[in-house]
């Protein structure tokens, strides 16, 4: 039976009849046939007919669960078929013979498919998405075959049961029970498929005929052309492209410089470029590449947060990879991902794509999952890669792929030289730069820089001086500090952080901002929108109400909004039917809001990640968008001199000052803006900080040995 038959590992169409060379002797030498796909059409039965009607002589029968789009023609023989089994009358009337029943399939095809569900011989049902809002269809795959001595066959690949798809370029993995290698995908095959029909799916419900008559949820074709939606229209030119990946969007030449230095480094690098220079298609284009000179590719990509899955998703569909996502809000991702990598190192696929966020792809089970993967077909890209340095996260860092590809405009970690190195020593050093200055003006929108400089209050000073007299003394005890030494340096440090990130006065300038713009808007019949509020952890709700008050539209877009939401509130924002969005961290990587024209920064950390990134969010291009404007609030001295005091006042502005550096340097009104402060560092004799920015800072720092771990927890937090 089955054991006689010489069975490839792989049929590819290139090679092979799949029909004849594969499915046709299966099914003549089985007695059941289950079968799971995303499509179907009675012209398959013509070309499968001298194998069905085999297994119907075998004694055997057939089971297939499809989804639900069929031809109308088919649909009637369905529910033609469907009925006969309790009408004798019409059960007469269709033309069984079982004598020639090749020809019957061949000649007849409606009639003998019709009679064939009215014997239970064949018997169908529809897989339907549990999720009434999904738009996905059921699209599997996979076949499964059984004799009388219960040997089973195994196929995977992409073959629909369409006359259509006999035409396409495609492929069957094949595994035998009687091997024991295959067996693990034999038994996996088998349990999902008997699982799906049995409706014991998660994701799909699964109707008989008779439920789908009476649901209604059919869906007719009258072609077999491909019945469900492409993504987008550059997707849909991919797609009939013969399906490979590929990069049809024109790339500036930057992006092409970036390629060409990563593909003479080896593929091993760093891109340091620019918030909103287009990091991810330079780096998707670096994989097309990839695939297109070895001739196969699996595409490993790290993203650090959830929301970042669906948008790196669909920068993938357009250019011709289809991600498994990897999170803890997608099941059963660790199956998919080994069934990829088994089908892909068999030659069954010559590309996959697994999306994963960091924290998941840190945990054991993603290694497992993974482990398949062959280093010289293997890529990795790390989105936002200075994250990965992290003691934790760092072991998302797969070992089996030789080409890396890290992306981020600030990829040295602030104050922690072991986790760049560990970035650095994984990726490769920064193989290409493409800094702000160079971006603006042609790739991203200029900017004005508007600093606002903000006072503690007299109580906020005396509790600021306060804490530093305590850091201070701490600091001092570092060289033979203990563990509660540490901790309580780190508390006082990050209660005075919060205490400038929070100062009592910012809330009261923006307000006075924000009263001014109104009027200035009511003045020329328009109407304020597109103003975008970084705040401070804890302040952000007092922040909204007090906007609101002002009889601004505003909502918040804070760790708590559901996924769902988001991109609602961005198209609202967008739009103008949402004016102000107040946000605290969940916009500062990977989220684009190009509309944004208007921000202000009421807190900020020293740590340049933080703030570079928040100023990449407001840069981007838009439609009418000639410029933005970028409000900094920041924290300084009083101008009243107290001799006592100057040190804690020096301290104040060092903290302050490379944020200041880094923003004025590219901004249209550097000069001008260096003017609001000139008057006051003069007084303080700190006018180098005017150019100090944050790393130029970090390398004195770091150079000061003694002050290094006092200063490394400050940042820090």
């Amino acid at each position: 039976m089955l054991k006689l038959l010489n069975l490839f590992p792989v049929y590819d169409s290139a090679e092979h009849d799949l029909i004849h060379d594969l499915i046709v002797p299966l099914l003549q030498n089985s007695t059941s046939y289950s079968r799971g796909v995303g499509f179907f059409t009675s012209g398959w039965l013509k070309l499968a007919a001298q194998g069905l009607s085999q297994l119907i002589e075998n004694g055997g029968k057939a089971q297939i669960v499809l989804s639900p789009i069929l031809e109308k023609s088919d649909w009637q023989a369905f529910q033609i078929g469907e009925e006969a089994k309790c009408n004798r009358l019409l059960r007469n009337i269709l033309d069984k013979n079982l004598d020639n029943i090749a020809t019957a399939l061949e000649r007849d095809t409606l009639n003998a498919l019709a009679w064939m569900i009215a014997d239970n011989i064949l018997e169908f049902r529809f897989a339907v998405a549990r999720d009434a809002d999904s738009r996905g269809d059921y699209h599997d795959k996979v076949g499964v075959f059984r004799d009388d001595e219960d040997n089973i066959v195994a196929i995977h690949g992409s073959f629909n049961d369409t006359l259509k798809g006999s035409l396409n370029g495609e492929a069957f993995s094949v595994f035998k029970s009687w091997d024991d290698g295959h067996l693990p995908f034999v038994e996996q095959h088998w349990k999902r498929l008997t699982k799906l029909w049995e409706n014991g799916n998660q994701q799909f419900k699964v109707y008989t005929i008779p439920e789908a008559i009476r649901q209604k949820f059919i869906r007719l074709r009258t072609t077999d052309a491909r019945p469900y939606s492409i993504f987008s229209p550059k997707a849909a030119q991919i797609i009939s492209n013969s399906g490979e990946p590929n990069c049809n969007i024109k790339l500036y030449p930057y992006q092409e410089d970036a390629i060409q230095a990563w593909i003479s480094a080896n593929c091993r690098g760093v891109f340091e470029m620019a918030t909103g220079t287009g990091k991810t298609l330079t780096s998707l284009a670096a994989a097309v590449n990839c695939y297109k000179t070895i001739g196969r590719l699996a595409l490993v990509i790290l993203v650090p947060y959830l929301h970042l899955l669906e948008q790196w998703e669909q920068n993938c569909k357009e250019i011709g990879f289809y991600p498994i996502k990897c999170s803890g809000a997608h099941k059963n991702w660790q199956i998919e991902v080994r069934s990829k990598i088994q089908d892909f190192n068999i030659g069954a696929l010559d590309h996959i794509c697994i999306l994963a966020v960091q924290a998941t792809a840190s945990m054991p089970k993603f290694r497992k999952a993974t482990s398949g993967l062959k280093a010289a077909s293997a890529m990795i890209i790390g989105d936002e890669c200075h994250g990965l340095g992290a003691p934790f996260v760092k072991r998302a860092m797969i070992p089996n792929a030789n080409m890396r590809l890290g992306l981020s405009a600030t990829p040295r970690r602030w104050f922690d030289d072991k986790g760049t190195e560990v970035i650095f020593s994984y990726f490769g050093p920064v193989c290409f730069e493409y800094p702000l200055e160079k971006a603006i003006g042609k790739y991203l929108t200029p900017y004005e820089y508007k600093p606002e400089l903000i006072h503690l209050t007299q109580y906020e000073m005396g509790l600021y001086e306060e804490l530093t007299s305590k850091i201070t003394q701490l600091a001092r005890m570092m060289d033979n500090a203990k563990k509660d030494v540490e901790e309580r340096l780190k508390k006082l440090l990050l209660e005075r952080s919060r205490l400038i990130a929070s100062a009592e006065e910012k809330l009261d300038r923006l307000l006075i901002l924000l009263q001014e713009m109104q009027r200035q808007a009511q003045e020329h019949n328009k109407e304020l929108s597109h103003i975008l509020v970084y705040c401070a952890p804890g302040t952000h709700q007092k922040v909204l109400r007090s906007i609101a008050d002002l009889g601004l539209r505003c909502h918040e877009f804070v760790h708590y909004v559901p996924l769902s939401e988001r991109q609602k509130i961005l198209e609202q924002f967008a739009s103008g039917q949402i004016q102000v969005v107040v946000a605290i961290k969940c916009l500062d990587e990977g989220v684009d809001v190009p509309s944004t024209r208007i921000a202000f920064f009421l807190a900020s950390t020293s740590n340049p990640k933080e703030f570079v990134q928040r100023r990449g969010r407001i840069l981007r291009l838009a439609k009418g968008k000639r410029k933005a404007i970028l409000y900094d609030f920041i924290v300084v001295p009083r101008p009243e001199y107290i001799p006592l005091r100057r040190d804690v006042d020096a301290s104040l502005l060092r903290r302050e000052m490379p944020r200041f550096a880094e923003f004025s340097s590219a901004a249209v009104n550097e000069f001008h803006a260096r003017s609001k402060l000139w008057k006051l560092l003069d007084h303080y004799e700190l006018l180098n900080l005017f150019d100090e920015k944050p790393w130029d800072m970090y390398k004195k720092i770091s150079e000061e040995k003694k002050s290094f771990d006092f200063i490394k927890l400050e940042e820090v937090v």
